[in-house]
C-alpha cells in the first residue's frame, strides 16, 4: 500500500508542475492580501524556515551519524539528501515566479527544505507529524505571501518530498511500511 501511495504522490507531483500556472495559482495571488506586517513575519518565516534549516538538520545528523557510527542515522541522512534532491527537477519544469527571479518557482525550495526536515524526522522519531506539517504550512504559506511562489509551488514541494520519501525510506529500509510513521493515528485491530 505505501509503494502504491508513494507513487501516486510522484505522479502527482509531476503533473501538477506541467502547467505553467493553474487556475489556483492566480486565484490565491490575485485574491490574497499582503499588508506589510504580514510580509514583514513571512521575511523572517522564510529566513528561519528554509534551506537554511535543511543544511543544519543535514550538518546534525552527519556529526551524529560520524559519533555514534549508527548506520540508521547515515540511513537518515541519506534519506534527507534525496528528499531534498526533489528540487532539482526545477530546471525541467523551468516554471515563471509570480515576481521576477533568477531562478525557477516549481517546486518552492523553502518547502522542499522544511518538508525534507519533517518527513526524516517522523521517520526517525516516530512522531511529530503535527510540528513537522505546521512548520511546511508555514513556511508554504510565507512563500506565497511574499509572491516568490505560486500556491501549486509549494503544494508540489510536499508531494515530491513526501513521494520521493517514502520511495527512499522503504528502500533504505527505515520503514517497511507507511503504518508505522503515524502510530498514533492507526488504530490496532481488535482480535475477535
Amino acid at each position: 500500500m505505501t509503494r502504491v501511495v508513494a507513487a501516486v504522490l510522484v505522479i502527482s507531483w509531476i503533473l501538477l508542475g506541467m502547467p505553467e500556472v493553474t487556475w489556483l495559482d492566480v486565484w490565491v495571488h490575485d485574491g490574497m492580501p499582503r499588508p506589510e506586517w504580514l510580509r514583514m513575519t513571512a521575511y523572517v518565516v522564510g529566513l528561519l524556515l528554509g534551506p537554511t534549516i535543511g543544511w543544519a538538520f543535514a550538518a546534525v545528523l552527519f556529526v551524529l551519524a560520524w559519533r555514534r557510527r549508527d548506520l540508521r542515522l547515515w540511513k537518515a541522512l541519506a534519506l534527507h539528501g534525496l528528499c531534498c534532491a526533489t528540487l532539482l527537477v526545477r530546471w525541467l519544469f523551468d516554471r515563471v515566479r509570480p515576481v521576477e527571479y533568477h531562478l525557477p518557482s516549481y517546486p518552492s525550495g523553502h518547502t522542499v527544505a522544511v518538508a525534507s526536515v519533517a518527513f526524516t524526522m517522523v521517520v526517525l522519531l516516530k512522531r511529530g507529524v503535527l510540528w513537522g506539517v505546521l512548520a511546511v504550512l508555514v513556511a508554504g504559506f510565507a512563500r506565497v505571501v511574499l509572491e516568490m511562489h505560486w500556491v501549486t509551488d509549494v503544494i508540489g514541494a510536499v508531494l515530491g518530498v513526501t513521494g520521493v520519501g517514502l520511495v527512499a525510506a522503504l528502500a533504505l529500509g527505515l520503514v517497511t511500511s507507511g503504518r508505522e510513521l503515524v502510530p498514533h493515528l492507526v488504530r490496532p485491530r481488535r482480535r475477535p
